[in-house]
C-alpha cells in the first residue's frame, strides 16, 4: 500500500492552464489583471478540493484494502477473529 502524493502546486498549475486555453478559444477580448488574478485565485481554490478528494479516495482505498487483507488472513488461520463484546448499559 503506497501513498499517493498529490502535490496541491502541480494541479493548481494544471488548472490553471486548461482554465487559460479554455478561455482563449472564446471569442473574447484580453483578459485584464482582474481576470488573471481571479482565475490564479479560483484554481488554487479547485486545487484544494481536488487534493482533498483525492486523499479521501485514497484513505478509502486503502482500508478496503486493509480490511480485505485481515479477512483472508482470518479465512486463512493466520489472525483470529475479532470478538465484539455487547457492552451492557
Amino acid at each position: 500500500m503506497e501513498k499517493i502524493k498529490v502535490s496541491k502546486k502541480a494541479l493548481k498549475s494544471l488548472l490553471s492552464d486548461s482554465m487559460r486555453t479554455a478561455i482563449s478559444h472564446l471569442e473574447l477580448p484580453k483578459p485584464t489583471k482582474k481576470v488573471e488574478k481571479l482565475l490564479d485565485k479560483s484554481s488554487k481554490k479547485l486545487a484544494s478540493e481536488f487534493v482533498h478528494i483525492l486523499k479521501k479516495q485514497d484513505r478509502k482505498t486503502r482500508k478496503s484494502e486493509k480490511d480485505l487483507t485481515y479477512v483472508e488472513d482470518v479465512l486463512k488461520g493466520k489472525k483470529s477473529k475479532k470478538s465484539k463484546a455487547l457492552a451492557t448499559v
